[in-house]
């Protein structure tokens, strides 16, 4: 009987540790759809793990993201954001046709 209310209380505890998918929700509300790099530029040498990419994604108001090893476009606007990643998964320039970001 000790063991059932010990594996009980375990089971409980387990279950209450686990959490919901994160939301991602634009800062201001909507996504328009044209990308922008200025609320991203942070994310400049961070790894590139999906929910960071994710988080670029809608905070650069971007319909769509892609990633390559090859470098960002040089200009704003379009619905895509651009993520380069190098060695070790690092995330190296932020760009949407336009404007890139690069790691200094």
């Amino acid at each position: 009987m000790r063991i059932v209310l010990t594996a009980a209380a375990v089971s409980l505890a387990l279950s209450a540790c686990a959490s919901a998918p994160l939301a991602f929700a634009p800062l201001d509300g909507t996504i328009s759809g044209t990308c922008h790099t200025d609320m991203v530029k942070g994310a400049v040498g961070l790894a590139a793990a999906q929910p960071t990419l994710e988080r670029i994604r809608v905070d650069s108001d971007s319909t769509a993201l892609s990633t390559s090893d090859q470098a960002a476009p040089a200009t704003e606007g379009g619905s895509t954001v651009h993520v380069q990643v190098g060695e070790h998964n690092a995330i190296t320039a932020i760009g949407c046709s336009g404007t890139s970001v690069a790691m200094q």
